[in-house]
């Protein structure tokens, strides 16, 4: 795994938001989710993904919306979606300063 700055990891737990926010309220696939950001960074890899998605879920920005439904989905196949503080913070209507650039 290569060393991530911590301005490129706000980058891109910002585009992680924004990308959930286009398709709000209709959850993404982490699979499909991962294509879009490999687009914007080749070099983003899968256990850079998991992080950056346990750290918006650990702040409550996201919910795996398989864990509502009983789904015991592999990582790449589950569904994530925007709580009601990720979309206040995708919008820009809140600010956390974790993700200020």
């Amino acid at each position: 795994m290569r060393e991530v700055e911590p301005t490129r990891i706000k980058q891109m737990r910002i585009f992680i938001l924004s990308n959930l926010n286009r398709v709000y309220p209709t959850p993404l696939q982490v699979r499909t989710l991962f294509r879009v950001l490999t687009g914007f960074d080749e070099l983003y890899d899968k256990s850079l993904l998991a992080k950056d998605l346990t750290y918006l879920k650990q702040k409550g920005y996201i919910e795996h919306v398989d864990d509502q439904i009983g789904g015991s989905l592999t990582f790449e196949d589950k569904f994530i979606g925007l709580t009601a503080d990720g979309k206040e913070i995708a919008d820009r209507t809140q600010t956390d300063p974790a993700l200020e650039i």
